[in-house]
């Protein structure tokens, strides 16, 4: 394919132009058409040299989102708000940003953008191609986090990235210029990017989910459901792809069911790599309709070098769900009997080291959370923590350190087909028995270590924060957000509240963009050197309510005063 994008008519790298701008011209606004400020350039070029401080999804290959920081609980309470950019145009925040001492690299609508930390100023910003397809939707960046690669000279430092139609891009750092580009699924329609991908060893490991699971259900000219999860290995640098993984065989007509099969089994987050086992951990979605297979709803192993599967535990059997199982008969048609809770593994599977040995430590939307024998995939123990539901029970993601497991529970569902064919968007609710709150449990044993279940206010009136976000820890912080927008600081011994900020307000950034915050799900908040990186915003299931915050366009950096910065925390 060679270095160059084969989207490149119809996506481009926007770097800042200063014979235009001019040198010291930091202030100046250019009005676009659709009335966003042209964000003010930097006047220095990005340093790859700079050291990374925050990277990818999960802050290392093990997947435990324990990412090292000048935060402790002596100083968390003294982090202020102080950088703000707006996705001008966009109902939501996706992506945990990549952050180096210099820069961070964040996703923003279509848009990749590299910002300098400190200043706001923008280095460059690479648009993907427009695509829309009726009923399915428009394209953005999809990937759940921007993942920065830099093995040093000669090798280009790359900043990657998955879009909504399946496609992957990696950029050329310091310029935004595209040096591949390529689809990495099978089916171009439903296929797409929602996990982050894991680098080692020259592979990329990239998995891919499939937004079958929703658009079934206003496709009434296709049979449902066709498409499947996958995983690849790439190389970073060409797009070559080294293996593939299917999470099912491809599927074809099965007149017991009246539909295509085998199905779904999404690969929905990112997967962990296991070293001393040469392995690659997943996690999988429900199939889309019967029959079922033995692949989801599992943790799957992998051979890192091969792609072949080692072992499989799937936590529930015979879950066959897609959206049109949430519509009333008979326009349910593309649901068959029994309908399966939608019980996947959306949040990515943690290595974790506990005293005794490793474990594999998955937490899954029934609100189970599962410790597996990494060479067999046994079960060491499990402890159920929610009721579960079509959003959690365990949603986004858990985080590990070296003796507990934290995890977020939301216990919500909602219609999933409603806003689709019916026109009428369903609300997040809390599912019968729901349990929402954060988790702290003994790595080795599932014993409860301390549990909370914060509160907040609408109207006067208290109601049940809903944890669906993934968490993130810190030295002896933990960083939860929730869907009605606030994050939240816990200590990590006892859990108790140490800071706390309300994203779900108004911001106008420092190029004269206009924006608000919302709801806080997918990637959650992100710690890194004095700072803590926040999306705010969240459009994809039902809109404000008593239990969340809506739509959102914000990327909020808080920062410690540097006199209260302690180096010496830093891992």
């Amino acid at each position: 394919m060679g270095n160059r994008s084969h989207d490149e008519d119809a996506s481009r790298a926007r770097p800042v132009n200063r014979k235009r701008f001019g040198i010291g011209c930091l202030g100046l606004l250019i009005l676009l058409d659709s009335g966003r400020a042209l964000a003010a350039p930097c006047i220095d070029l990005i340093d790859t040299s700079s050291p990374v401080l925050a990277n990818g999804f999960a802050s290392d290959l093990a997947n435990t989102r324990d990412n090292p920081s000048q935060i402790t609980s002596a100083n968390v309470a003294d982090l202020q708000l102080a950088l703000v950019h707006i996705a001008a145009g966009s109902k939501e925040k996706r992506g945990a940003p990549a952050v180096t001492e210099q820069a961070v690299f964040f996703s923003a609508g279509r848009d990749l953008v590299a910002m300098n930390r400190k200043s706001g100023c923008i280095y460059w910003t690479y648009t993907v191609p427009y695509k829309i397809t009726l009923f399915v939707g428009s394209n953005a960046v999809r990937s759940s986090a921007i993942y920065y690669l830099d093995e040093g000279p000669p090798r280009p430092a790359l900043v990657l990235a998955g879009d909504f139609y399946g496609n992957y891009y990696a950029l050329d750092a310091k310029t935004g210029a595209p040096v591949w580009s390529r689809f990495v699924g099978t089916d171009k329609t439903h296929h797409f990017i929602t996990g982050a991908p894991q680098f080692y060893g020259g592979r990329l490991i990239v998995p891919v989910s499939s937004k079958e699971v929703l658009s079934a259900v206003v496709e009434p000219l296709r049979a449902c459901c066709q498409s499947h999860g996958l995983v690849l290995a790439l190389d970073p640098y060409s797009g070559t792809m080294l293996w593939r993984y299917d999470t099912t065989p491809d599927a074809s007509y099965n007149a017991a069911v009246r539909h295509d099969a085998p199905n779904g089994a999404s690969v929905w987050g990112t997967p962990a790599i296991d070293l001393a086992r040469n392995a690659v951990y997943i996690g999988t979605g429900q199939n889309l309709t019967p029959p079922t297979t033995i692949d989801s709803d599992s943790i799957i192993a992998l051979d890192l070098d091969s792609g072949l599967p080692k072992w499989v535990f799937q936590a529930t059997v015979g879950d066959a769900f897609n959206a049109g199982c949430s519509l009333p008969f008979p326009i349910d048609t593309t649901c068959v009997p029994p309908v399966g809770p939608d019980f996947d593994f959306g949040a990515p599977p943690i290595l974790a080291h506990p005293a005794g040995g490793d474990a594999v430590i998955a937490g899954s939307k029934n609100g189970v959370v599962y410790s597996l024998n990494p060479d067999t995939g046994a079960l060491n123990w499990s402890r159920r923590l929610g009721a579960g539901g079509t959003l959690g029970g365990i949603h986004w993601g858990m985080a590990a350190d070296g003796g507990k497991v934290y995890v977020a529970v939301s216990d919500v569902t909602v219609n999933k087909a409603s806003g689709l064919q019916l026109g009428i968007q369903s609300q997040v609710e809390p599912v019968p028995d729901a349990r929402p709150g954060i988790y702290a449990l003994d790595l080795a044993t599932g014993a409860l270590v301390w549990e909370a279940h914060p509160q907040h206010l609408v109207d006067g009136q208290p109601y049940a924060s809903i944890y669906s976000a993934a968490l993130s820890v810190t030295n002896d912080v933990l960083f939860a957000g929730s869907l009605d927008g606030t994050v939240k600081a816990f200590r990590t011994s006892d859990g108790a509240e140490l800071w706390s900020y309300d994203t779900a307000q108004s911001y106008a950034d420092a190029d004269g963009n206009s924006g608000n915050g919302g709801t806080i799900d997918s990637v959650g908040a992100i710690p890194a050197g004095t700072d803590l990186l926040v999306n705010s915003g969240y459009d994809t299931f039902g809109s404000a309510n008593e239990y969340q915050a809506g739509p959102g366009n914000a990327l909020l950096i808080f920062r410690l005063p540097s006199a209260n910065a302690h180096p010496a925390a830093a891992k």
